[in-house]
């Protein structure tokens, strides 16, 4: 847990090994790209590769040294290839007068977006504090942070692969979990837990940050300006939700940052659900931190790829995207549908009529979801498998126009078949055994697949909603859609339609998780907002320039972001207390990596957080939301505690062999201590805690 100083180094050499090799492949498959982006997709290419490599050999040898060791050679090997491939095509020295001058010289909003990654860095490191011999979370990853760390110190500690549940032994972790596996790696070469939770986090940080305003600025045809402005309405993003802090005086001001989730951008009681980016979404959850970190980066390619005819990308976003579904489910379905809407598009003869024909059908969607939305309210029907056959009717009938478009343009197909064919081949080559060998096991009995319509609103009013969560920027990227100008329509339409499907269906048992799906619309979204946003500051006398304008702009409608921000900054919660750590310390060192402890279900628990020891039941609120039956287990933890000589039975069955009976047990059970010191042997006890030790002799003899 504690790690050393050799471990911390040899993990952050295995890391940045890793990053060498995604670098020189980065060179060698995108020549034409500036050394900036080269560098960007150097580092993704190379955390992606430390996701899987491993993996690959994991199946045969677990998740072992080995493993790694493989892994690492077939990167260096890959990576020594790339080497020559570039030595052998090395192209001439640069005249002075034509070399490129570094991208924070040519592009200066490169600063800000280096100030908000060292931010997030800094809410990272703060996100997981060993202080006073205990563990510290901050609000956005009190809730979350336990889970992660269970599946990174399972997996690293019990090395199974695949891997199950260390919460509930015997299913299969179908979570995206590589999101924690390259924790996991640099955990097992003897880091220490924070260094190998966070500085991966560190890097992802700066992918996303960089990929996003890198994909912004290419989306919007190099407009520097316009992207800087979409790039804050998304990663600064908040609503109005500031105005429900003000007028009560400084004690109500304050809440902010002395309450438990009562920031300006996240409030649920007063409907604030539209999260911070940067706050709820990068920093708590890290397969949408890992997802978007490959995500972003790849819509840079595939717009390059559609738009500017880099038809040797299209391979390259092929294989990242069927990459994704392991790292993050929701990023290859937004993936998915981009690729959908820009085939769509990029098959016409003509987009001017699609155009034109998108934008009405943007504007009245909008009061057709407004107007469905107040009607299923009145028959209670916003739950309901109508809603799921109504998106599959728009996916077909977006997928006949598709097959149509094919047919019409088959004297183009060899182009086709280069283009899209090639990335839709190598996403499915990648994807599909993904899919049917983790999500769809999961998905499948856990019912993940929904009709459920209008996100997380409840019963306020659609149209309401969207305006105090999101703000100006909601208004502003309405008008910017429909009044695009042609052929920027055609960039943003993947936007309203996966903001549809993320209306209609939900892909989790939690319909807030749809968010997931929503924010990589509300990217598109932000583009119009910025165009529409710089139309309007063209309107403006002479005296004021577009760019104090814009910078206006982006400050007002960043107020609740920059307070959310705050707040997380300063807020801390002991998640682990020094007893619980002095116990992980003694579990660590004499009980066997796969042992399973009995404990009660409380979230923050230490033995499976901190040991990667397996635990009977883990919280209902991580298994019930990922589809799991977990009632058997909750019930037999129940029975034991409460009536151990009555449960011999359930020993057996469930492979119990310790036993923890603390404050936490007292508190959620009868505990039957008395029966339990009879029956077997006390190993642990700090005054508080009690740590049985359940042999089979133990069992035989007692029972009999």
């Amino acid at each position: 847990m504690y790690g050393s100083v050799p471990g911390n180094l040899l993990g952050l050499l295995f890391f940045l090994l890793f990053e060498a090799c995604g670098g020189l492949w980065a060179f060698a498959l995108l020549p034409g790209e500036s050394r900036s982006v080269k560098l960007l997709f150097g580092s993704v290419f190379g955390t992606v590769s430390l996701q899987w490599f491993p993996v690959l050999f994991s199946f045969i040898f677990g998740f072992t040294f080995l493993s790694h060791l493989l892994g690492l050679s077939l990167a260096l090997l890959l990576g020594l290839m790339a080497g020559l491939f570039l030595w052998r095509h090395k192209a001439p020295p640069a005249a002075p007068a034509q070399r490129e001058k570094p991208v924070f010289l040519r592009r200066r909003f490169f600063w800000a977006v280096f100030a908000l990654w060292l931010v997030f860095c800094v809410l990272v490191w703060r996100s997981f504090l060993f202080q006073e011999g205990k563990i510290y979370s901050s609000q956005a990853t009190y809730g979350d942070m336990s889970m992660h760390l269970s599946f990174i110190t399972s997996l690293s500690r019990q090395g199974d692969f695949p891997p199950d549940y260390s919460i509930l032994p015997g299913a299969r972790l179908s979570y995206p979990f590589l999101s924690d596996s390259i924790s996991s790696s640099l955990y097992l070469f003897g880091a220490s837990l924070k260094l190998s939770y966070t500085f991966p986090m560190w890097v992802a940080g700066a992918q996303i940050l960089f990929g996003g305003w890198l994909f912004l600025l290419r989306l919007l045809q190099g407009r520097e300006g316009k992207a800087a402005l979409a790039w804050c309405f998304f990663f600064l993003n908040g609503g109005l939700g500031v105005f429900y802090f003000l007028g009560e005086g400084k004690e109500g001001f304050l809440r902010i940052f002395r309450e438990l989730y009562q920031t300006p951008t996240n409030f649920t009681e007063k409907g604030i659900r539209w999260v911070n980016v940067i706050v709820d979404m990068m920093l708590p959850q890290r397969a949408t931190l890992f997802g978007w970190a490959v995500l972003f980066p790849l819509l840079y390619l595939l717009c390059r790829a559609v738009f500017e005819k880099k038809r040797r990308y299209f391979l390259v976003c092929g294989v990242l995207g069927g990459l994704l579904p392991m790292i993050h489910t929701h990023s290859f379905l937004s993936f998915a549908l981009v690729c959908g809407v820009w085939m769509l598009f990029s098959l016409l003869s003509s987009t001017d009529k699609a155009e034109q024909i998108g934008r009405w059908a943007a504007a009245v969607g909008l009061v057709l979801l407004w107007l469905g939305k107040h009607l299923l309210d009145f028959f209670h029907w916003r739950n309901g498998a109508f809603l799921l056959v109504l998106a599959l009717l728009f996916l077909t009938a977006g997928a006949g126009g598709l097959f149509f478009l094919l047919w019409k343009s088959r004297r183009r197909g060899e182009k086709v078949f280069s283009s899209w064919g090639l990335l839709f081949f190598s996403a499915c080559l990648f994807a599909v055994p993904q899919l049917f060998y983790w999500t769809l096991h999961q998905a499948g009995p856990g019912g993940f697949v929904r009709g459920h319509f209008g996100w997380a609103m409840g019963e306020e009013d659609y149209l309401w909603f969207y305006l105090k969560n999101i703000g100006p920027a909601a208004v502003l990227a309405f008008l910017g859609l429909i009044s695009a100008k042609q052929g920027n329509f055609m960039r943003w339409a993947p936007g309203p339609v996966i903001w549809l499907i993320a209306e209609l269906v939900v892909f989790q048992p939690n319909e807030y998780d749809n968010n997931k799906l929503l924010y990589p619309a509300f990217l598109f979204f932000c583009c119009a907002a910025s165009d529409y946003a710089f139309f309007l500051f063209e309107k403006l006398k002479k005296g004021i320039s577009r760019r104090a304008a814009a910078v206006l702009t982006a400050l007002l409608c960043s107020v609740s972001a920059w307070l959310t921000l705050g707040r997380e900054f300063v807020s801390r919660y002991e998640l682990y207390g020094t007893g619980a750590l002095t116990l992980c310390s003694y579990i660590e060192k004499n009980l066997s990596p796969d042992a399973l402890v009995l404990t009660d279900t409380r979230h923050n628990n230490e033995v499976a957080s901190l040991t990667g020891r397996n635990v009977l039941c883990g919280s209902p609120s991580y298994l019930f939301f990922h589809g799991l039956d977990y009632w058997e287990n909750e019930e037999a933890a129940r029975a034991i505690y409460e009536t151990p000589k009555a449960s011999f039975g359930l020993f057996s069955r469930f492979r119990v062999e310790y036993i923890l009976v603390s404050d936490f047990e007292r508190d959620a059970y009868e505990v039957d201590e008395k029966a339990l010191g009879e029956l077997f042997p006390l190993i642990y006890h700090d005054g508080n805690r009690k740590l049985y030790q359940v042999t089979e002799k133990d069992r035989i003899d007692k029972a009999v």
